[in-house]
């Protein structure tokens, strides 16, 4: 059991492990919840999947002091409140759930981030890791609008009826993307300040990252040309 451990502790402190955590949130996000919101036994798999997600989350900053503790204390938390939804689905507790999927995705990209920049050569798997710090992007403000619909009212968001997530992580991609369709947009100023604020990061965010990226194997290939000579 110890040696199972010590394994996967190993793996998910290695570059592919980005990899499979980008997997996991594509398809949570894009098969999972648009296919399974519906019904107890699908919001009980989501929840499963979701907390598996969490879990996973801590393996990846395992290894790291600075991110380490409070990831797990986050994630704990967060798991509580989640299944805790599912047996007092009032609104004071979904919004205590929205909250703790901002605040743990939040740090759980910064922590993303650090792994990806990391010194070392820039892999495909750390090319992975960006997007899935992007995909957590639309995870945290998906939920910071499913938070602001509940706490004030429908009548925030125009066409949407119903706390249904996927409707509010659809609202949220098309804003992170820029594609804005207008099928469904903010009224409350709340909603409307967290939707420019997504679309402006959704257009920075690329941009620095290639940048980053571009600027990292540039160094690399550098120290190995002069190392060569």
């Amino acid at each position: 059991m110890k040696k199972y451990f010590i394994k996967l502790t190993h793996f998910w402190d290695e570059d592919r492990s980005l990899t499979v955590m980008m997997l996991l949130l594509l398809f949570f996000l894009f098969i999972c919840i648009p296919v399974l919101s519906k019904g107890r036994t699908g919001v009980v798999f989501i929840k499963i999947v979701y907390s598996v997600l969490l879990l996973t989350g801590i393996w990846s900053v395992a290894k790291s002091k600075k991110f380490v503790v409070g990831i797990t204390i986050l994630a704990v938390a967060s798991i509580f409140v989640n299944w805790l939804s599912e047996v007092d689905p009032s609104v004071p507790i979904l919004i205590a759930h929205d909250l703790g999927i901002v605040i743990f995705n939040f740090f759980f990209a910064i922590a993303i981030l650090v792994k990806t920049f990391q010194p070392g050569d820039i892999t495909f798997h750390r090319i992975q890791g960006s997007i899935v710090v992007y995909l957590l992007l639309g995870m945290i403000f998906a939920s910071a609008f499913h938070a602001v619909y509940l706490f004030a009212g429908a009548e925030s968001f125009s066409n949407i009826n119903g706390t249904d997530i996927k409707e509010f992580l659809y609202l949220s991609f098309t804003t992170l993307t820029t594609v804005g369709y207008g099928d469904i947009s903010p009224v409350h100023p709340m909603a409307r300040s967290l939707a420019n604020f997504e679309a402006l990061i959704g257009q920075l965010y690329p941009v620095i990252l290639i940048a980053r990226l571009v600027s990292m194997e540039f160094e690399s290939s550098t120290r190995k040309r002069e190392k060569g000579r």
